[in-house]
């Protein structure tokens, strides 16, 4: 087997995302399996990852059309799953805020909807990818109309999602100390996002030969793409494991508690002046 770039670059996916699906699991185990709690797509981008890695090495053998096929589907799936990890883990941010408030601004309906629009995203990005439309004549890669499309969502999204965080920064008293390092995660976790989808969006607007899904910079690729993905993946886990598993009881009590903490301190405030 004669590797090239890409050979070797699979080889350090599988490096680091193989112990990640454990690990994965692990957190999982300790939050919940719950789509909405973002865990598990940590799981599943982890066995994406390996799964593609794997079909790569294997098409140096055995360059059959199914596996190429295959090489081509899992590579193109990145963002959704690294979009639905930050996602779930905003919602938690929003469940402490919500149950601060008598009148919560964001219900969890409209998280759902932001959900389905990554997932609408995902399946437009692998249409895109098996489309005929998108195999020009020598055989490169042409991105097809309903790709653009896919990648707008992808963009729609993360502004989005970034909004709400902004808007959250607002009521952080409504966080437990215990749960204070989400307020760091997320910007972290949304700055390497959106390097994610920076590389994305130029593969698919510009795509030449440094930006290209398929035949583009191995280098680019691996700097703002799948570095990012390890970031992500790797941040998720530790806090999965940092974070205590938390009920909504458990969310109730704890916010009966900061408000009574901010009554007394306002009434040992109010007596002293």
């Amino acid at each position: 087997m004669h590797l090239d770039k890409h050979g070797y670059v699979s080889i350090v996916e599988l490096i680091v995302f193989i112990p990640c699906i454990p690990l994965g699991i692990a957190v999982c185990l300790r939050h919940g399996f719950k789509r909405t709690s973002g865990w598990i797509f940590v799981v599943i981008l982890s066995v994406i990852r390996t799964a593609g890695a794997v079909c790569q090495l294997l098409t140096y053998d055995h360059p059959t059309e199914g596996l190429i096929k295959a090489t081509l589907i899992l590579d193109s799936i990145g963002i959704a799953p690294l979009m639905l990890t930050v996602l779930g883990v905003l919602a938690r941010l929003i469940q402490w805020i919500n149950a601060s408030m008598q009148n919560p601004r964001i219900n969890s309906k409209f998280l759902r909807i932001i959900q389905l629009v990554i997932g609408i995203s995902l399946i437009l990005g692998i249409l895109g990818v098996t489309s005929p439309k998108s195999q020009a004549a020598n055989g490169t890669f042409t991105p097809p109309a309903i790709s653009k499309i896919g990648i707008l969502l992808n963009i729609l999204v993360f502004i989005v999602l970034t909004i709400i965080f902004i808007l959250s920064l607002l009521h952080g008293s409504a966080l437990p100390a215990s749960e204070r390092s989400l307020r760091i995660y997320i910007p972290v976790a949304l700055a390497a996002i959106f390097i994610r989808l920076l590389y994305a969006t130029l593969c698919i607007f510009v795509h030449n030969t440094t930006f290209s899904l398929f035949n583009g910079s191995v280098t680019a690729n691996v700097l703002m793409a799948i570095v990012e993905e390890f970031f992500v993946v790797i941040i998720t886990i530790a806090l999965g494991f940092k974070l205590e598993r938390v009920s909504e009881e458990d969310v109730e009590r704890v916010v009966v508690e900061l408000n009574q903490k901010d009554a007394g301190s306002g009434g040992q405030l109010s007596q002293s002046i």
